[in-house]
């Protein structure tokens, strides 16, 4: 993946065709950012969310599952 500096993406174009060329970068710019989205969705699916309960939970879930009905 070519990562752009900020110069490169915001720079004024060097050839004629202005509007042509600033497509084309902001063609460059949606695809990294897409890349860095894909990566980054992976990275968070691999790592679990579930955090074990807290001491104040716990006590809580004790106490509700201890009373007799």
């Amino acid at each position: 993946m070519k990562r752009l500096t900020s110069a490169q993406l915001f720079a004024a174009p060097k050839r004629a065709g202005k509007a042509k060329a600033r497509l084309e970068r902001a063609k460059l710019v949606i695809v990294a950012a897409r890349d860095r989205a894909a990566e980054t969705a992976q990275q968070c699916e691999v790592q679990p969310t579930m955090r074990p309960p807290t001491v104040l939970q716990r006590r809580r879930l004790v106490g509700r599952f201890s009373r007799k009905f």
